[in-house]
């Protein structure tokens, strides 16, 4: 995949790090005091899964834009008719664009997104599922990968990689569910959380939410790019066969990034 969503997620990432390694320091006798390092903590979250928003929908603007660009470069390319039910802002279809005609459909493709946010992974599956081989889906198919990657911890699949593993091939299916279930609800956990800070400053009830320094933002930090770097493998990994798949020869597809 063209590299400008993920190099921008690790931008944002590193600046989500940057707050919580500046909230360690500060003074937290006071009342007062620990609100302010707690609201540096709760910036810090907001950025992280901000980032993950932001990463979902560049990557998503980057296929449909490589959809529609190799289609021009070759005409028999045989699109799914989904693709043509994508609505474009027409204002930026009809800008002039003197270096490189194709910028069209990457600023189209842009401005369709630019008021969306994605912050559900069934959305993110429904947005990218159809850019997969028929029958292929994202987080399902990767599951088992996922569940035993050097990164992954058992609060975002419930099951650590010795425990998966050691289970016989009969019982890894409905491990590989329940893992899914427990990988959902963690991320619409943080995901909440972060509503909860923007909508309401993070006070759903009465008085804000604790959020203690320790390691709890670090571990949504991780959180973030396991997802990101996990489906940024899978999204290019299989947008590359659908482009195979709807008639672009491998050139096309090289020159589409993929």
């Amino acid at each position: 995949m063209p590299s400008t969503a993920l190099n921008h997620f690790k931008q944002d990432v590193a600046r989500a790090q940057a707050i919580v390694a500046h909230a360690g320091p500060l003074p937290a006798i006071t009342p007062a005091e620990q609100m302010l390092r707690s609201d540096l903590l709760r910036s810090a979250w907001m950025f992280a899964v901000g980032a993950m928003d932001a990463y979902f929908c560049d990557a998503y603007t980057d296929i449909v834009a490589a959809t529609i660009i190799s289609k021009s470069r070759h005409p028999a390319a045989n699109l799914p008719d989904f693709v043509y039910d994508i609505r474009f802002p027409i204002r930026a279809i009809l800008e002039p664009y003197t270096n490189n005609e194709n910028w069209r459909w990457r600023m189209a493709a842009r401005k369709m997104m630019e008021r969306e946010n994605v912050l559900s992974l069934s959305t993110v599956q429904t947005l990218f599922n159809k850019f997969f081989r028929k029958g292929y889906r994202l987080f399902r198919d990767r599951m088992a990968d996922w569940i035993v990657h050097p990164d992954a911890k058992k609060r975002r699949f419930g099951i650590t990689d010795v425990a998966f593993n050691a289970l016989g091939a009969n019982q890894r299916g409905q491990a590989i569910e329940d893992a899914q279930e427990q990988m959902e609800e963690r991320y619409r956990y943080l995901f909440q959380r972060r509503h909860d800070c923007i909508h309401n400053c993070d006070r759903p009830k009465v008085s804000p939410q604790s959020l203690p320094l320790g390691g709890t933002v670090l571990k949504v930090i991780e959180d973030a790019e396991f997802l990101v770097q996990r489906c940024d493998e899978h999204i290019n990994a299989e947008f590359r066969e659908f482009l195979l798949g709807i008639g672009c020869p491998p050139a096309i597809v090289a020159q589409a990034g993929y």
